[in-house]
């Protein structure tokens, strides 16, 4: 069975994302205090006939390497995005699982995550914009319980043409 993305659908957009990525990373772990920037490279491949996106990427962080995959699609029957989150950086063995909508260009899901000192979790918001045809920005914001939101990472993605 072929799954069918007609123009304008969040599946049609998925599917302009496939492709080769490269571009830099930057990494915030305190409000309005950059910890770094660093080159990345990435993937995304559509999976399941289109159903899902699949991004692998690969940067650094202070000069140790950093894996992680995102997984990403729209659920048709609560018309919503759906994302879960992997990575060698902040989620240790955790898969964040997160939803989301629309947005213009693109979409924003919502996460969670444990406080590691016990207090209450952490959420953790991902926007991904598709610029233009050539150029992504995917970028995630922390949410703090009591201070609210502050940018965590942000990637500027430029398409690799083959």
């Amino acid at each position: 069975m072929t799954f069918q993305h007609t123009s304008g659908s969040p599946h049609h957009f998925l599917a302009q994302l496939a492709g080769g990525w490269a571009g830099t990373s930057k990494v915030w772990l305190e409000p309005e205090k950059l910890l770094c920037e660093a080159p990345m490279i990435g993937n995304i491949q559509l999976i399941l006939d289109g159903r899902f996106a699949l991004y692998l990427y690969q940067g650094s962080a202070q000069g140790e390497p950093q894996h992680g995959l995102f997984t990403f699609g729209y659920n048709t029957t609560l018309n919503r995005y759906e994302a879960s989150w992997v990575d060698s950086f902040h989620n240790n063995t955790a898969i964040m699982f997160c939803t989301g909508n629309e947005i213009e260009n693109g979409f924003q899901v919502l996460g969670s995550y444990p406080d590691p000192n016990g207090g209450p979790d952490w959420g953790w918001r991902t926007e991904v914009e598709l610029v233009d045809t050539d150029h992504l920005v995917i970028t995630a914001y922390n949410i703090h319980p009591e201070y609210g939101e502050a940018k965590a990472t942000e990637s500027r993605l430029t398409r690799v043409k083959k």
